[in-house]
């Protein structure tokens, strides 16, 4: 059974309270849905400037899914079917994008920035737990080898982790591309770990990398922002990075820098052994 180092409640989408936007209920409604509906969620979780310029057929070649999936995946959050599902998302995105930090000045952006971050990173060193991290940070120390998957953003975090792995006496690599890391990771075996990073814990390629590094032996460990997530559930271990409020949208890094604590955090009990 995985290790969750989260005390966070499980949210059912039939809980979802009427008029909640559309994104907070499509990330309450992924985890309880088929992992074709899921990967839809994903989709739209991560482009949603494109999604309201998209028809029905363009979503279906880029989320990868059938028309008939995204109608159901729609009418299960809720609404009538794909066009008003456009139209409410179309709305909450012009509603995030007047809101006061995007049309404030540059101070108030800075100051609203400030206070999703620390927010989220003071849940973050909340629900850190002592115990299940000194155990893994003496199973990361008597590791032959740490492998590090995260694609986009939970890109940049892997290689952070890496370098601050390093910096403690570990041998650790991080990979972003998807191929390279699959003709790497063959020599994975019981005594090696691997560290899968996913805001979402929906990415097909995260999930890939921990589940081929699990049916090879290796000791699984998801960071992620969604602790019930699929990357979650296919994990050994899990650390949970709080996710910010609002979540990011358009490009947005400020997930980052609550995985970096789980890893700063990580790196000090390792060095403390």
């Amino acid at each position: 059974m995985p290790t969750d180092l989260s005390t966070r409640p499980k949210v059912r989408p039939r809980d979802e309270p009427f008029g909640t936007p559309t994104l907070p209920r499509i990330r309450r409604a992924i985890d309880h849905m088929p992992d074709g509906q899921s990967r839809i969620g994903k989709y739209v979780l991560d482009n949603p400037e494109k999604i309201i310029r998209a028809s029905l057929g363009e979503l279906a070649l880029l989320a990868q899914s059938g028309e008939a999936s995204i109608v159901r995946f729609c009418q299960q959050l809720g609404y009538g079917g794909f066009r008003e599902f456009k139209i409410a998302l179309a709305a909450e995105i012009a509603t995030l994008q007047s809101r006061p930090e995007s049309s404030g000045g540059d101070r108030r952006n800075i100051e609203m920035t400030a206070t999703r971050l620390a927010d989220a990173l003071h849940e973050t060193a909340r629900n850190l737990q002592d115990r299940p991290l000194r155990a893994l940070a003496k199973r990361c120390k008597a590791s032959r080898r740490i492998d590090i998957f995260g694609a986009g953003v939970s890109g940049l975090v892997a290689g952070f982790a890496a370098y601050r792995l390093m910096r403690v006496g570990l041998v650790a690599q991080a990979f972003q591309d998807a191929t390279l890391v699959h003709e790497v990771m063959n020599g994975l075996d019981p005594s090696c770990i691997a560290l899968a990073i996913s805001e979402t814990g929906l990415s097909p390629d995260t999930l890939r990398f921990l589940t081929r590094a699990k049916a090879q032996g290796a000791y699984t460990v998801a960071l992620t922002g969604r602790p019930k997530s699929p990357l979650a559930r296919s994990a050994d271990c899990v650390l949970e990075a709080s996710p910010v409020d609002p979540p990011p949208i358009g490009g947005e890094t400020v997930a980052a820098p609550a995985k970096m604590l789980v890893i700063e955090a990580l790196a000090v009990a390792i060095a403390k052994l």
